[in-house]
């Protein structure tokens, strides 16, 4: 009886594969980095020294028997791959309402909600509350007052719906930032740009970096803004990118028992903002330490 030739082409790959000694291809994981010091700061393209870095290498070093890849992009291109279906996740993005649908997402961790960080030539024009707190829809309607955000990247659920109802002659500009709206600090400084919205720890690292440039922005809490934003991994919403999240869900589980996961970073967190959401943070640590149910099912 004659074999084809191509059963015996398979007899003899799968003889191969068994074969001792033989090489076999490991599995890709694709990474998303960005370059926004001190939260990313990649070094020859792959994870550096900053906060979240860390935390991707603590990632990978317990994904073994993988081969890890890279791409350092904006955020807008980031989520354009995400959008895509590309196989590649991304840790440091927020959790919000359209994320949810759009891509597969896991909790890494509680971050300090977003403040207002402007320079002290227009102190006396923000519109405060009685606990000095920035009335922010009144700001975006103030024509005289120039913002300067990034295009593509969320601020969180409560200021994102903030921002998507400013009045159409708001002066705030949009602007695409690979480094995540670093850049603006020197916009404030030379009188392009008079406030953005960041985070305290941003001013901080910029103040540590370039001290006296930075020293006429003041940092103001903005009003409806008070809890913390909760930090994910996102993966495609992709046959891949459930695969790839259940496993890197079962990663964070692990690390919030053995690596303190979520709980305040001593470098970064200040006693007034340790005070606030000190608790907080340590309360999603505890919750964190199991598997998140239910992940992926219909």
């Amino acid at each position: 009886m004659r074999v084809h030739r191509s059963w015996l082409w398979l007899a003899l790959l799968a003889l191969l594969a068994l074969a001792p000694g033989v090489v076999r291809a490991q599995p890709v994981m694709s990474w998303a980095l960005q370059d926004f010091a001190p939260i990313y700061m990649p070094v020859d393209g792959k994870p550096g020294d900053g906060i979240n870095d860390a935390l991707l290498k603590d990632i990978v070093r317990e994904m073994p028997g993988m081969e890890h890849r890279y791409v350092v992009a904006s955020a807008a291109r980031i989520y354009a791959l995400l959008d895509a279906g590309e196989p590649i996740c991304f840790v440091g993005g927020l959790r919000t309402p359209e994320r949810e649908q759009l891509y597969w997402l896991s909790d890494v961790k509680l971050a300090p909600p977003l403040q207002l960080i402007a320079h002290r030539r227009v102190l006396k024009q923000l519109p405060l509350d009685g606990a000095g707190r920035v009335r922010l829809p009144e700001l975006l309607a103030r024509p005289g007052l120039r913002g300067v955000l990034v295009s593509k990247r969320s601020y969180g659920v409560a200021l994102d719906a903030q921002l998507a109802q400013r009045p159409a002659g708001a002066t705030v500009s949009m602007l695409g930032s690979g480094s995540m709206g670093s850049n603006f600090y020197d916009m404030l400084r030379l009188d392009r740009a008079d406030y953005t919205l960041d985070y305290d720890f941003m001013l901080l690292h910029r103040q540590r970096l370039d001290g006296h440039k930075h020293e006429d922005l003041v940092i103001l809490p903005i009003q409806g803004n008070d809890l913390p934003v909760r930090v994910v991994a996102a993966c495609p919403r992709t046959p891949w990118g459930l695969a790839a999240i259940q496993r890197i869900d079962h990663v964070l589980a692990g690390l919030a028992r053995t690596a303190g996961l979520g709980l305040p970073d001593p470098r970064w967190t200040t006693p007034e903002v340790d005070r606030l959401y000190g608790p907080a943070m340590r309360a999603f640590n505890l919750t964190r330490r199991v598997p998140t149910p239910g992940l992926g099912a219909p």
